[in-house]
């Protein structure tokens, strides 16, 4: 069998990735995850041939058998004349007129790193060669449970290197002995939530003198290219909103360190803190890597209840329901003793880790295409009252039985157009 990816890698193309499934090297994480599995299932024995397909020459894993094409149009034609059986692409690379011109020559598995509005959604549901929506979590997937392309949707978590973990895991610092160090990491950008933490970092500081903010990540994340403000550290607009809160007489805070794209180097300074703030807004936000990776090394982790991190936060009443809280928590979890590492160890190796992860993409392949079986068979679903996902599931159940119900739009629709954007207003 041979499966076909697409790594769209503009802009990241001289950041060296041959280790790429020891950590993240300092991309994003869509990108990250595409290369890392990728690069497991080229190395396993499995009889699975992988093509990555890339937009520009970039420094990968020697195993890797990467073409440069000029778009994905032509990465297609190249998998067609090849007899690659699936081809797996992120949605936001990918659009309908491509899906609907090759409907009788390629079978896709669409990759839902991020949400997928509703009216992708229908589209995806409808075409034959459209085999999978794969989202990155249960509750992603759960989003959309009285929509019809749930029944052609499952879910693979995305997966965290165990090596660098266990590298750290039996020297961590006692949680006791940390100092008052809280992390972000991400890029510096509206919708990855850095305003709110920037907002709540003086009552943070006013409560605990002795607290420092470390900021992992930039405007230039995603791509290296990218132009930032005066300070360096995002576009201007962007820089312009969050810096009054960081800054005294035009000067950076002495507690707020901005500390720029890291790879590796980054799980020593984890290892320091006590308290992790991943996209404390949660927008866009399916998964949250940086979770996984900030509890990987003891710390405590705070952030908004969304999909993504109902998924990835061991503790859920580290959840809070408004962005206004988040000063409250943190100081909270500075005030802790104790993080109860080896639970949180034990769950992100059963659930996050790249050995559990890539025996879902095999299983994925060998067992599942197109519909022969589910990766997660599952007859239960938990987190009943998110986003109302217990009427969605009574919904889900009588469209199947009655044609003249599936016009009846999805719930989320309604929640995304009407509550999510009225929480965005209020927010600002």
């Amino acid at each position: 069998m041979t499966i076909g990816f697409y790594l769209n890698n503009i802009g990241q193309e001289n950041v060296d990735c041959t280790h790429v499934v020891e950590s993240n090297p300092g991309i994003g994480g869509s990108e990250y995850l595409i290369l890392a599995i990728a690069t497991l299932l080229t190395e396993r024995n499995n009889d699975i041939n992988v093509l990555l397909y890339v937009k520009e020459c970039g420094i990968f894993p020697n195993c890797l058998n990467t073409i440069v094409v000029n778009n994905l149009d032509v990465a297609i034609n190249i998998s067609i004349k090849k007899g690659v059986d699936i081809f797996v692409v992120d949605f936001k690379r990918i659009n309908n007129e491509i899906i609907t011109r090759f409907k009788e020559k390629m079978k896709f598995v669409i990759w839902c790193h991020n949400f997928v509005p509703i009216k992708q959604l229908s589209f995806y549901s409808k075409m034959p060669n459209i085999l999978r929506l794969i989202t990155v979590g249960r509750e992603q997937m759960d989003l959309y449970r009285d929509h019809p392309a749930f029944e052609k949707s499952d879910y693979i978590y995305n997966g965290v290197s165990m090596i660098t973990i266990d590298k750290f895991k039996n020297n961590l610092p006692a949680f006791s002995e940390r100092s008052n160090n809280v992390i972000y990491i991400g890029s510096l950008e509206e919708c990855k939530g850095f305003y709110y933490i920037a907002k709540a970092w003086k009552k943070v500081v006013k409560t605990y003198p002795d607290a420092n903010l470390y900021v992992v990540g930039s405007g230039k994340l995603y791509n290296r290219n990218a132009v930032l403000g005066g300070w360096g550290l995002a576009e201007e607009n962007f820089e312009r909103k969050f810096i009054p809160y960081l800054t005294k007489n035009n000067k950076l805070l002495p507690s707020v360190h901005f500390m720029g794209v890291m790879g590796n180097e980054k799980f020593e300074l984890l290892s320091k803190c006590k308290v992790g703030v991943p996209n404390p807004g949660g927008d866009t936000e399916t998964f949250g890597l940086t979770a996984v990776e900030m509890q990987s090394m003891g710390c405590l982790v705070t952030t908004i209840k969304c999909a993504g991190y109902l998924d990835t936060v061991f503790e859920k009443d580290a959840l809070y329901d408004n962005t206004n809280l988040l000063a409250d928590y943190i100081i909270k979890m500075l005030s802790c003793t104790e993080n109860g590492y080896e639970k949180k160890y034990n769950f992100i190796k059963y659930n996050f880790s790249f050995d559990a992860v890539i025996n879902q993409w095999e299983k994925l392949f060998k067992e599942c295409i197109p519909m022969n079986s589910v990766l997660n068979d599952e007859k239960y679903f938990i987190n009943s009252n998110f986003r109302l996902k217990k009427i969605k599931d009574y919904l889900r159940l009588k469209k199947n039985n009655n044609i003249l119900l599936t016009f009846v739009p999805t719930i989320e629709f309604v929640l995304v157009n009407t509550i999510d954007r009225y929480h965005r207003i209020i927010r600002r």
